[in-house]
Order: structure tokens, then sequence, then C-alpha cells
């Protein structure tokens, strides 16, 4: 374009007056663009691209929605500072000592519910101007306003990040002619600023009525600087179905907390380019936040980067990036704490990826990535195998797994005998009457499905589950239990179409199939589930882990069961150990029964462990193999016992065997009475 001398309807023009638009810049109203010293010393004939001010560059920045710290000039030439290592240029403001105190026209009152920090300050208007720098800047990022006040507080809102308002004085004017305001949290969760009528102006960081805007004729403004965690307006602004302005978009990112500065700004660029008379002092409402600390491990720290950067280096960097640095005993352990407009800091990640950030990406040393599977052979995987291992055993024997409720009916195992959780201790909110407590033992559950199955025609159950039980003190363990009911095998030729019901010695045989040898002792029943005449602790490796019991009749009635036998064992006590080979003789073992006359009395359990501690090692081992019973023998019985003999040096001869029994027979007739029948 260029601008001549011409005629234009017979008159002489060097030139015409335009307005921004038909220059070709950015639009600033309809009417005629008039320049004043805002953007330098005007010199008539002077290229409009020499003013420095003007003659800007344009710089167009894509933020992530966390780094709402960065959304105005300060924020991004705070950030900016730090890899340019450069200092940011100091404001300062002050006010007249002469003016007239803000508590004359305005009273501000908070409650203890409000989480928002807020600033006012107050000011006569006698006249309101904005300048071109600022309405040229605003219209440039497309943030340009209609009237001047509204150009002034924008740019002062783009300028420092802090978000300001401008009240009518009159929205909050009571009849003495000073300002009520009242900050309460609304029922939406937002904080919001109410006049003496106890109406809602605004919502901070939200929206503000249109109503308490400034008008033309508004002579006494109240400016408000307002800071609420993005956090708080996040969650209660979302589907609230209300309106909202600019605003909303900058407070749900982060604005800038530094509300003095933020303020002192903008009265600074109202004193520089309009008439005002300013109120001295201002009223705040201030919220003490705790600041958040982050311990970082200086090792770890370097293990995340990948690389070993200063200490100092990054001391230097985070407090060049406004965090606090402090180390308290341990010099391998500093203490960050993150300045409050950084509400996006909240881990060592986040750390790590500022002093990244800041050194440069490409700057860090490339290292081939090492992919190393970890060790996962922990205590939840070896639960998990130990159950797989003895399910599936449990299915090659022929019993089906079944799976039930945690939950049992408290009634139902009072019943039985069952120890309950305590009271305290119990369900407060059970799912179902019927379960309205936590089981303490498998057996109700499986008892019941073998009624169930019994009803359906089935005349062989045999049921086991894995799973949870809990002690008076709602402590849980877990648990493995047995059932079999009925008949041992389905009926063939071999038996006739009758085969035989299930005994103590056929089911303890199928646990043991499962679990492995085991031996079997006196027990007391606990509960009215077992019965006192077929029931025995079973014993694994010197220890108890259950019980093995036939069901009490009264229950097997009750339920309509045929002959049914029951097994509970604690999975924990179950061994689950690798398998190593073992030493074995390679020479001959030698057999022998004895027919031992043994009073009634007599635990075999103690005998057993009498007769081990007494033999020499080359008996390996022995069992009871034979009871028999006549009335000639009064109170005692024959019991048959097989006795294992074998050497690891040597073939045993007959009169070594011979030797060995007389002298076990010596010390079972000292020790008991018991002789050979």
């Amino acid at each position: 374009m260029e601008i001549k001398k011409a005629k234009l309807r017979g008159v002489d023009s060097n030139g015409m007056i335009c307005s921004s638009s038909e220059l070709g810049l950015p639009i600033m109203g309809d009417g005629i663009m008039i320049l004043d010293d805002s953007i330098g010393t005007l010199v008539l004939g002077r290229e409009f691209s020499e003013y420095e001010l003007i003659n800007d560059d344009i710089v167009e920045i894509e933020l992530t929605p966390n780094r709402g710290d960065c959304l105005s000039i300060y924020g991004v030439a705070r950030d900016l500072s730090v890899p340019y290592d450069l200092d940011l240029k100091e404001f300062n403001s002050k006010d007249d000592d002469k003016q007239l105190g803000i508590g004359r026209v305005l009273n501000v009152s908070a409650n203890d519910k409000v989480n928002s920090s807020l600033l006012y300050r107050v000011y006569d208007k006698k006249e309101m101007k904005s300048s071109l720098l600022i309405d040229f800047r605003l219209a440039i990022v497309e943030a340009y306003k209609p009237t001047s006040l509204q150009r002034v507080i924008e740019y002062a809102v783009y300028t420092t990040g802090t978000l300001l308002r401008a009240y009518s004085h009159t929205s909050f004017e009571s009849q003495n002619n000073k300002a009520t305001i009242n900050i309460k949290k609304h029922n939406n969760g937002l904080n919001a600023v109410y006049n003496q009528n106890d109406e809602v102006i605004s919502f901070v960081g939200v929206l503000q009525n249109e109503e308490s805007k400034v008008k033309e004729e508004d002579m006494m403004v109240i400016l408000e600087a307002n800071y609420t965690h993005p956090e708080i307006i996040s969650v209660n602004s979302t589907d609230k179905k209300l309106n909202f302005d600019s605003h909303l978009y900058r407070s749900s990112r982060g604005s800038e907390p530094n509300l003095d500065f933020g303020m002192s700004y903008l009265i600074e660029l109202l004193k520089k380019y309009s008439d005002i008379t300013l109120y001295a002092k201002d009223q705040q409402v201030s919220q003490d936040n705790d600041d958040v600390i982050i311990s970082i491990n200086l090792d770890i720290l370097t293990d995340i980067i990948g690389e070993k950067i200063k200490q100092d280096k990054i001391i230097q960097i985070l407090k060049r990036l406004g965090f606090k640095v402090v180390f308290k005993g341990e010099q391998s352990v500093m203490h960050v704490i993150v300045p409050p407009y950084r509400h996006d800091i909240v881990n060592i990640q986040d750390i790590c990826e500022e002093i990244i950030r800041i050194i440069g990406i490409d700057n860090i040393t490339s290292k081939p990535t090492i992919f190393t599977e970890q060790y996962q052979m922990n205590d939840s995987y070896h639960n998990f195998q130990k159950c797989k291992m003895y399910r599936h055993r449990a299915v090659g024997v022929g019993y089906f797994e079944t799976v039930h409720f945690v939950f049992d009916h408290q009634k139902r195992a009072k019943k039985y005998g069952l120890k309950t959780v305590y009271k305290t201790r119990n369900l407060t909110n059970p799912i179902t009457n019927e379960l309205d407590t936590l089981r303490s033992s498998l057996i109700p559950n499986l008892l019941e499905s073998v009624s169930k199955n019994i009803k359906f025609g089935k005349k062989s159950i045999k049921l086991f589950e894995v799973g949870t039980v809990f002690n008076q003190n709602r402590e849980e363990r877990k648990d493995i239990a047995f059932v079999f009911s009925g008949e041992v095998e389905s009926h063939k030729v071999s038996n006739h179409g009758k085969p035989k019901e299930v005994d103590f010695f056929k089911f303890a045989e199928s646990i043991s199939k499962v679990v492995g040898s085991f031996e079997l002792e006196t027990y007391t029943n606990k509960n009215n589930l077992t019965s006192p005449y077929e029931c025995a602790r079973i014993i694994l490796n010197g220890s108890e882990i259950g019980y093995i019991s036939r069901v009490h009749l009264g229950v097997e009635k009750e339920l309509n069961l045929y002959r049914t036998y029951i097994c509970e064992l604690s999975m924990n006590a179950l061994s689950y150990e690798r398998k190593e080979a073992k030493f074995y003789s390679k020479f001959p073992e030698s057999v022998r029964d004895l027919s031992l006359m043994v009073s009634k009395n007599i635990i075999f359990s103690e005998l057993k462990k009498y007769l081990y501690s007494i033999a020499p090692k080359e008996l390996v081992k022995l069992y009871p193999i034979d009871i028999y019973e006549d009335e000639s023998f009064d109170k005692c019985i024959s019991l048959t016992l097989k006795f294992h003999f074998q050497s690891d040096e040597k073939t045993l001869e007959d009169k070594e065997i011979i030797d060995i029994i007389e002298k076990i027979l010596k010390s079972l007739k000292k020790k008991f009475g018991i002789t050979v029948r």
C-alpha cells in the first residue's frame, strides 16, 4: 500500500484517516484509529512500523491444559528466565498517603467454608481511558473488549495471569452508601459473591452477572482479584448448567495466586492512562494453604533421568523455577516445596520432567533400554500354585469342585455349634437375611450341596471346596474341605449292582491321595456336625492340620443324606515344597507281623511314638493291619502290627531281626504290660 498526493473531487489530498482494519491491522473498534504516546513519542511523518513497541514479534505458544501458570506474559517470562538465566524485572507500586481509607466505602466478610482468596480495591472515576498500545496488543491476541475499563482489566489479566473483575459499587451499596460484600459457599460447591440482599453477584472464577458490571455512568468502581485452586473449579463447575465467562478457562487451569501483584499492576495502568481517585489499602479474604512438599532421593532421581546431573545444577534449576529446596539431615534427600502457581507438580516424576525440560531432552545421553523381567515368585504366586496343585489332585481322585458364598447363615452356624464372628465385628449391612455373617467353616455349604445332589437322584457325591473362612476376630485363613456321601463306586457287574457305601477308611484313603500320607489321632468333636464315634485329628509331619469325621446322624437325617464323611484342612498347613530325591538303601527289606495283646485304654499314637523312640534305626516303618476282639481277652484287644526292617549298610540276618524284636517286646511289657498273643 502506498499513500501519495492526489486530487479527490477537485480537492488536493495528501492521504486519508482510516480505521485499524482499513490499514490491515487487527480490528480495534469501528472508528478512526487514534495514535497516542503509549507507543512512543509521536513524530509527524514517521513510519508506523518504526515504533518499536508496535513493530513487535508475535509468538504463538501451545500449552498443555495443566500449565495454566503460563497463560500470561508474566508466566511465560518466568519460565523462559530459567534456561536463559535472566532475572525478572521487579514491579513496585505505592499508594498515596493522602488517600481515604477503603473502609469508608466497602466492607467484606466471608464464612469459614470459603476456599478462595480474594482482594478488593475501590476507586472513584473521573475519566476512563485505555491506550493504543493496550488496544493494539489485545486486538492481536483476539481479546479486544468494547469499553476502556474492560480493555485495561483484560490487559492486566493477559499480562499478569491474575483473575480480575470490576463491579459497580451500586450492586453492593446499602443505605449509607457503603458497599457490603459477603462471600459464601454456594450449594453447588462454588464460592459465590453476595450483596447485602443475599443475591448472587458472581461465582468466583466462573461467572459475573451482567447487572453488576461497570457501566459508563458508574463513578465508583470495586476491583476484585481472586484465586481458587483449579481442582475446586474443575470439579464444581462440571454439569452445573451454569453459564460461564472467559475466567473459567483460566481458573480451571490455574491462575496466578499472587493477587497483590495482579491488582497493583492494574492500578498502575489505571493511574497511568485514566483519571481516578484510589482509596487507600485493600480488603482481603486469604486462605492459608499447606505447602506441597516432595521428598526426593537424588539416586532415584538419577535413575529416572538416566544420567547423573550435578546437585548444584538441580538446585539452581528448581530455585529459578520458583521452587524452594531444603535439606534435612541426609544430603542425599532433598525436600522440594512447590510454588502455589504450579498445581501440576505432585510427585518426583513431575520434578524430573521440569529438570529435563530445562536441560533439554536432547542433552541427555541416550542409553539402550534394558528389558528385564521382574522376579514374580512372591507369596501370592506360590499360594495360587499351591491351591491349584491340590485342586487338581482332588479332581484326579474323583472329587468335584464347588464354589459358595463367603457368607453364611448365622442361625444355622450356631445350631451346628460353629464359632461365629463376634457381634462387634459382624456384618452391618448383609446382602440377604440368610447370608448375614462370614463363614467359619466350609462344611455347612458343602452339605447343602450334597443334599441338593441327592434330591436330583445322585447316589455317590464327592465334593470339595477351597475357600476363605474367618475366625471370631474376623481374621481370615484359607481351608480346603471334602465331603463324600453315598456309594463308593458305580453300579457294575463286579459288585452285582449293589456297591458298598463309603466308610471311614475308604474316605481317609481318598484324602491321603490328595494331601499325602498322614496319621490319625483321637479327636474330641468341637461342633454338632461331627459324629462322636468316627472322628479323628489329621496329623501331617507332626502337626495337626484339620479333622476327618462322619457327619452326625442327626444332621444326616435332617438333610436326608446317605452315610456321609467330611474333612476340613488348613491350606497353610499343607506342604508345598520342592521335591528332592532322598537316599534309599540298596539292601533288601525284611517284614515281620506281630500280634500283641494291648489294653483298650492305650492310645495307638502314644504306643507308636514309644516304639519309634526305643527301636534302632533299622526299624524304618510300622503300622497296624488288624484289630481282633474276643470275650476271653477281657479288657484287651489283639493288635497286629507290621514292622519293616532295613539297614543302609548290609542285609539283615534273621538273628539280628529277632534280637531287635525281643528288645522291643521287653520294653513294651515293662512300659505298658503288652505281651505277644
